[in-house]
């Protein structure tokens, strides 16, 4: 499943912080309503006071003082209500009018603050207060409007879970940007992977990425070493190989002379053009060798030193024959191919080219909106139709199939097919032979400039001029 760095951790920080502004708003909220209530709750309390100090009691019933009773108990509805009650006696504020308020019972000594609803049904906070005086239990009912404090928490909640949404998106992107921060580091690494696909170095840099992606860089390394060294052995053992194959060649030469070979001509001739096949196929893969020199896996392609240097290689090679060898290329051009695939794809293909052709073997390289196509031609004999398709499948090669073109043509599939192009055989429209044709796709097949960091490596073969 693929999943961003970021989502990873955006998803579990937006529940974990929406939870916890959750909780923190319904705390905030509980705290700011106690606190309100709390502070009317003190100015009802005062008012209680007050009335208890006014109030008589004689054998009539309830008397309250009239300096008791502020401006807005007497005011109808004004939101601020009193109740006092002992026994059947009841003194109301006129405040009230004819309404009555809930009778809640309470010991005397004991306080408490409750909701209830008043005069057309308004929300009212009141502190019912019990007291004892001249043996009497007396009740207080003080009330105040609560509609006012209860606008004013809502507002407070309000721009609260409004600044929260705004501090958890400010949250957001102090986290995305502290992420991409903290993965730049990696994107220097990822332009060290590049410069390792292009050839420029052989390993990664672990001191600039964090501590935590280190072992993995370090990984990689370990395994682009073990990497370089099988490729390295596998190349010196090729080379080895074809030197070791030198001397008994040689030797197998010098058997024309012997009497027991010199009386059978058709046995001389056959072995003839297999000692040339043999000597011909170690030239090719040493100067192959040659002219890959030093340089580690991952080196760019560039088309015109390389290819250049590999037709002088080939001309080497098949000097008795004389060919002459054109290519069409676009001047100082880079594709974006491993240079030793492309070595052993041209390699193979042009000497096979060579080995078939009369006088002309042609490459052309071509990029347009379709990809990179190549295109190898030669005016040999050709390869009959019915016969072109299996010849590009492993392991059908030699007598098998077509002379000399088979297991060439087959490792030249395996490469072509690693980059998802495809490879067909057709008549050469120019010679006349046959024309091998590559198609490379854009993703693959993109051409730049070379930088100023490329420099040709010698190739230690004869020079020459070559024809294009």
């Amino acid at each position: 499943m693929n999943k961003s760095l970021y989502s990873s951790v955006s998803l579990p920080l937006i529940v974990a912080m929406s939870v916890v502004l959750g909780l923190q708003w319904a705390l905030v909220s509980f705290s700011l309503n106690a606190l309100v209530e709390r502070y009317i709750g003190s100015r009802l309390e005062h008012d209680a006071d007050n009335l208890l100090a006014n109030l008589r009691l004689n054998g009539t019933g309830l008397d309250l003082a009239e300096q008791a009773e502020a401006p807005v108990h007497r005011q109808p509805w004004s939101g601020h209500y009193y109740q006092i009650i002992s026994g059947e006696d009841r003194i109301r504020s006129r405040s009230l009018w004819d309404e009555v308020l809930p009778e809640q019972a309470v010991r005397p000594g004991e306080r408490m603050l409750v909701h209830f609803s008043g005069p057309d049904g308004t929300p009212l906070l009141a502190l019912v207060s019990g007291y004892h005086k001249d043996d009497r239990s007396i009740t207080v009912v003080v009330a105040e409007d609560f509609r006012e404090a209860n606008r004013i928490l809502s507002t407070l909640r309000w721009l609260y879970g409004v600044v929260s949404l705004i501090a958890l998106f400010l949250l957001l992107i102090l986290t995305r940007w502290y992420l991409q921060r903290g993965l730049l580091p990696l994107k220097a690494a990822k332009s060290q992977m590049e410069a390792l696909e292009r050839g420029e170095r052989e390993r990664l840099d672990h001191d600039d990425v964090p501590l935590e992606v280190r072992p993995f860089v370090d990984a990689i390394n370990r395994l682009l070493t073990v990497l370089f060294r099988r490729l390295r052995r596998s190349r010196d053992a090729a080379g080895d190989l074809g030197h070791a194959i030198k001397t008994p060649l040689s030797l197998l030469s010098r058997l024309e002379n012997d009497p027991a070979v010199s009386n059978q001509p058709a046995f001389r001739e056959k072995l003839n053009a297999q000692i040339e096949m043999i000597r011909k196929l170690i030239e090719r893969d040493l100067g192959l060798a040659r002219l890959s020199g030093g340089r580690g896996t991952g080196q760019w392609f560039f088309v015109e030193n390389d290819v250049t240097s590999l037709i002088e290689v080939m001309r080497k090679v098949h000097q008795e024959k004389e060919l002459s060898i054109r290519s069409t290329l676009t001047p100082g051009l880079q594709i974006n191919l491993d240079r030793e695939d492309c070595l052993t794809l041209l390699g193979n293909l042009l000497d096979n080219a060579c080995r078939h052709a009369e006088d002309v073997v042609q490459l052309s390289m071509e990029l347009n909106e379709n990809g990179l196509t190549i295109t190898i031609e030669d005016d040999g004999p050709g390869i009959p139709e019915s016969k072109r398709t299996d010849l590009i499948q492993r392991g059908v090669h030699g007598e098998q199939s077509v002379q000399g073109h088979g297991l060439g043509l087959s490792i030249c599939q395996e490469i072509v097919s690693d980059y998802q192009g495809s490879i067909s055989l057709q008549d050469s429209a120019v010679n006349g032979g046959l024309a091998v044709v590559i198609l490379i796709p854009p993703a693959y097949g993109k051409c730049k400039k070379p930088d100023d960091r490329y420099v040709p490596g010698s190739i230690g073969l004869p020079g020459g001029d070559v024809e294009k």
